[in-house]
């Protein structure tokens, strides 16, 4: 397996490069012989150019990574040796990337490395939290509970994910039919129309005049156009790698209407869910906050509980340090109090981390509802102003004949 590491020594200072080694350790060893102090150590990625071209071949799916959790909680709670299991699992896998994982996360068992050591080696297949969790589940002797809670966890996110789609799939997918078949008329079918309506000295309408001018704008200045918002999209892109421009952009979505309160909803439900979880597998809270905002995609949310692990750290509460941020909901403030004082911290989030999926499943089926009517209002208005522009010219021209 190839590393690449960054490391440092006296003489030389920082050290960058890449080296060969089974496992994270033996890399780690490896450096420390050559007089090297390890900073950094990753695997170095693999596919190259493929990889960018077909990602979908060198990414395992969260249906892939519950199915592995759910399998080796099941064998290790009934008794199961873990090598064993691994090996059951490399048969019967038929995706390739993880199928070549689990060979090598059990020739790394045979070389004497740990199974959280195995897993590090991974890491575009297993987040940190994931490898925490397995590490504080090896050394308290509860790995299969700790895959099992795991394999929850993900298993509600992407159940969270495919209801958010379903959601909107149907009434966005009305929507732009709607919009292509007017797009489609008005290019194709209209032009011909006109020339027999000129030719008729028929009058046409001003809303079909207004109409007709504004696809043949947009067909002369197509280019423009395309590239325009394909510069929208790479300056957006390339801003949200900007630390600054992405806090801000941020900042934006939560701001905004509907959107912001499920974005909000989503992520307190991921956070508390997670809390809860590495809380249950005796994680110090410390530790706890901060593997549960690594998974937090929201740059101000993540930023208001480093400030609360700071603050936590120094000896303060924290509900105290929560409570500074207006980003973090109050009612997930109070719980936080509520845990603190009663001692019973990992209950609370437990019950927030329901809380919040009730709401965002809620606030789901409220878009939903809204979604419906104003589609089919968007489709009546696409379906009208067609009628409109087409069909009032020709009762216009038949008229002329009379």
């Amino acid at each position: 397996m190839l590393f690449r590491y960054v490391a440092y020594n006296l003489k030389a200072g920082i050290v960058r490069g890449r080296l060969e080694a089974r496992a994270p350790s033996e890399a780690q060893a490896i450096l420390v012989g050559q007089g090297l102090k390890p900073l950094e150590m990753r695997t170095s990625r693999q596919g190259g150019v493929m990889a960018r071209l077909f990602p979908s071949l060198y990414h395992v799916g969260s249906s892939e990574i519950i199915r592995f959790c759910r399998n080796m909680a099941t064998m290790l709670t009934t008794g199961g040796d873990l090598v064993r299991v691994l090996e059951m699992l490399h048969r019967e896998t038929r995706q390739t990337l993880m199928r070549r994982t689990v060979e090598d996360i059990r020739r790394t068992l045979d070389e004497g490395g740990s199974f959280s050591e195995a897993l590090a080696a991974h890491p575009t297949v297993f987040s940190p939290l994931f490898i925490s969790v397995v590490e504080v589940g090896e050394h308290t002797g509860r790995l299969g509970p700790a895959l099992e809670e795991m394999a929850e966890i993900l298993q509600k996110e992407t159940e969270a994910k495919q209801k958010a789609i379903r959601t909107l799939l149907y009434p966005m997918a009305i929507m732009a039919l709607s919009v292509l078949t007017m797009v489609v008329l008005m290019l194709f079918a209209m032009p011909p129309m006109m020339k027999v309506f000129e030719r008729m000295g028929a009058k046409l309408p001003l809303v079909t005049r207004l109409t007709i001018s504004f696809f043949n704008g947009v067909k002369e200045n197509a280019l423009v156009l395309a590239l325009s918002f394909v510069s929208v999209g790479v300056a957006i892109t390339l801003a949200r790698r900007v630390p600054v421009a992405r806090y801000w952009l941020d900042v934006v979505q939560t701001k905004l209407p509907l959107y912001g309160s499920l974005l909000i909803a989503k992520e307190m439900a991921q956070i508390s869910r997670t809390l809860a979880m590495l809380l249950d597998s005796g994680v110090p809270l410390a530790n706890a906050l901060q593997l549960s905002r690594g998974a937090c995609k929201n740059l101000p949310l993540r930023r208001a509980f480093e400030d609360a692990e700071e603050h936590l750290l120094s000896g303060h509460r924290l509900a105290e340090a929560l409570a500074k941020h207006s980003i973090v909901p109050t009612m997930f403030v109070e719980l936080v109090t509520i845990g603190e004082e009663s001692n019973s911290l990992r209950r609370t989030m437990n019950d927030a981390a329901s809380t919040y999926q009730k709401q965002l499943e809620q606030r789901l089926n409220g878009l939903l509802g809204m979604l419906e009517p104003l589609s089919t209002v968007f489709v009546g208005g696409i379906v009208a102003l067609i009628a409109f522009s087409m069909f009032v010219p020709i009762y216009a021209s038949l008229n002329s004949f009379k």
